[in-house]
């Protein structure tokens, strides 16, 4: 059995259909479906097994710092992106008069927070920038970014187009100008190779439940050094605080042997800042196991010589049958759109023959994974050739 024989034999969904829709939520491993079984059913006979669920969340911190080249004192564990936007958000320093600077092909989550810190006098105004043939030019960030951004907010990859932004590019604009760069990971990691320190990413956001094939309820979120020694929050919790129930277990110490203290506030001095209360623990034993599976199959280092050519394989069938891509072939990812003139029905049609895929407005958007195969895509294809000949699309 070679190593694709070996993982798609863990992913159930693989023996029955042909699944491509990672950039909505990817498939749950048996491996992932296991370790929650055991997590819950532990639970049912023995307790709450806490010290266990702790143990495991500072673990996956490491594995998910591991696979953005960051320590796992810059991780923390949050319920998902927008908690630990919103976290961090609430916890920087914003100068009277300034403004954020987004792009419109990023998922409207950090933009919608954005706008509300505008609303409430936070922000003096949130530039969005003009995208062009499925992507934003560089620019275009030269010409938004100012001496008053205080915010710069950029997606790895566009939900909506696939294109995988140039972050280090943005980053050194937006340092040059004084203004903080934070990304939304969450359709890169997993599959792609990132370095946060070289791409000069000052914060970063990711959830489980797509490229990391974890379950939904999970998420991280990385800080800087830099950044890490200004936070000050305007929330936190009993999860935030540098005597917090995992920092007392690292030393040794019984967990509540002592009261918290309740008469001042010491933040955690490390990214736990951000973890506010009890975290989803459930969710965290899923996404830890789905990133043990996806490092044990190399699947970042793979993307080079497996999911990319998948992806090649995808554009230029697209473009074969003369449809339209959106997504940019000199700067992508895992997820590959082209427009379509009936994007449900041709997902409906699809769906009833096993394959799935996404549709959005005017669009269809296809995302493979280390999982799939070029066999898939074949058949993908093919399916995708005869609905345009009986439709007429």
């Amino acid at each position: 059995m070679n190593w694709l024989e070996d993982l798609r034999s863990r992913i159930d969904i693989t023996k029955n259909k042909i699944y491509l829709d990672n950039a909505g939520a990817g498939p749950l491993s048996r491996d992932v479906v296991t370790a929650i079984s055991n997590f819950i059913d532990l639970w049912s006979r023995e307790g709450e097994p806490w010290d266990e669920a702790l143990e495991h969340i500072v673990e996956a911190r490491k594995e998910f710092g591991e696979l953005i080249g960051a320590s796992v004192d810059n991780i923390a564990a949050t319920p998902g992106v927008t908690y630990g936007l919103n976290a961090i958000l609430s916890s920087i320093e914003i100068k009277p008069g300034s403004n954020a600077v987004a792009s419109p092909l990023n998922f409207p989550t950090g933009i919608i927070s954005l706008q509300a810190m505008r609303s409430r006098g936070i922000l003096k105004e949130v530039r969005l920038a003009k995208p062009r043939n499925g992507y934003v030019d560089i620019e275009e960030y030269e010409r938004l970014i100012d001496d008053r951004t205080s915010i710069v907010l950029v997606d790895y990859v566009s939900w909506i187009t696939g294109y995988r932004e140039r972050v280090r590019e943005v980053s050194e604009i937006a340092h040059k100008k004084g203004a903080l760069v934070i990304v939304d990971a969450f359709h890169s990691v997993g599959v792609l190779e990132i370095d946060v320190k070289k791409e000069g990413i000052d914060a970063l956001l990711c959830g489980s439940y797509k490229w990391l094939m974890g379950p939904h309820g999970a998420g991280f979120a990385y800080v800087s050094n830099e950044l890490l020694q200004s936070l000050k929050p305007a929330f936190s919790g009993w999860m935030g605080i540098e005597d917090s129930v995992i920092k007392r277990r690292a030393r040794g110490e019984k967990l509540f042997e002592r009261p918290f203290n309740i008469e001042g506030f010491s933040p955690a001095r490390d990214a736990t800042i951000l973890e506010w209360g009890t975290w989803p623990v459930i969710a965290f034993e899923g996404t830890l196991a789905s990133m043990r599976l996806l490092k044990r199959f190399e699947a970042v280092y793979r993307y080079n010589t497996h999911t990319s050519r998948l992806v090649r394989r995808l554009m230029d069938g697209v473009e074969d049958l003369g449809l339209r891509l959106k997504t940019p072939r000199d700067s992508h990812a895992a997820i590959v759109v082209f427009e379509y003139r009936d994007p449900y029905g041709l997902a409906e049609k699809l769906r009833s023959m096993g394959i799935i895929v996404s549709p959005r407005p005017g669009i269809i958007r296809v995302s493979p994974h280390l999982y799939n195969t070029i066999e898939e895509i074949e058949i993908f294809l093919e399916q995708l050739k005869k609905h345009i000949k009986i439709s007429g699309a």
